[in-house]
């Protein structure tokens, strides 16, 4: 981000083998220490000049702290996690939905992926 502070949402990268929404599920306990319902806001491709990467995008719903096991074991063998080396800088805020249309119509949110999410989570009549 060139050195430049961003707003951001929940994300990160689907592991081998495992399914977008599974993989959401995973992130937001791991982030953010909850376990929420996701509804799916679509699916849309990136870098399409070069043919990589999709963004998989959900809204959390009936979200909830749990206690979870600590015995059980993570299916992803940690050698082979492949956002393993991610060393950006990351701190949970809370923001009201003022707050987010505000901070979108500033332009705080820099990754597409992110304003796009945000954006269509807003548009979505069925969470606000």
């Amino acid at each position: 981000l060139e050195g430049r502070q961003s707003l951001a949402i929940v994300g990160g990268i689907i592991e081998p083998g495992e399914e977008a929404y599974d993989a959401a599920q995973r992130e937001v306990h791991e982030e953010l220490g909850l376990f929420c319902k996701l509804t799916s806001l679509g699916r849309f491709r990136t870098d399409v000049n070069r043919g990589m990467g999709w963004v998989n995008s959900f809204i959390a719903h009936d979200c909830e702290k749990k206690n979870i096991d600590s015995t059980a074991k993570d299916s992803i063998n940690p050698s082979e996690e492949v956002g393993v080396a991610d060393t950006e800088r990351q701190d949970v805020i809370s923001m009201t939905l003022s707050d987010v249309k505000k901070n979108v119509q500033l332009g705080k949110f820099l990754e597409v992926q992110w304003s796009n999410t945000v954006a269509l989570a807003m548009l979505d009549s069925r969470y606000h």
